[in-house]
C-alpha cells in the first residue's frame, strides 16, 4: 500500500518526475506503481521521450488525498 510522503510536498507543481523517482519517493517498485495506476488507484503518467513521467501537480493532489484518508 502506498503511504503519504512528506518529500512530495517539495516538488515543483509545474514539473514532472520519472517513474523510477516516484517509486523511490513512495518506497515501492515500479511494477507496483504500474499496477496501481492500471487499477485507478494512482495518477497515470504521461509518456515523454519514451519514458513515463508523472505530473508533479497530480502527485501533490494524490498525496493530499492520502492525508485526508481515515486511519
Amino acid at each position: 500500500m502506498i503511504e503519504q510522503n512528506d518529500q512530495i510536498e517539495g516538488l515543483n507543481p509545474d514539473g514532472f518526475t520519472t517513474l523510477a523517482n516516484v517509486a523511490k519517493l513512495y518506497d515501492v517498485s515500479t511494477s507496483t506503481l504500474r499496477r496501481y495506476w492500471t487499477d485507478g488507484k494512482f495518477p497515470e503518467p504521461i509518456l515523454l521521450f519514451s519514458k513515463n513521467y508523472f505530473k508533479n501537480s497530480d502527485l501533490l493532489e494524490f498525496n493530499e488525498t492520502l492525508n485526508n484518508e481515515p486511519a
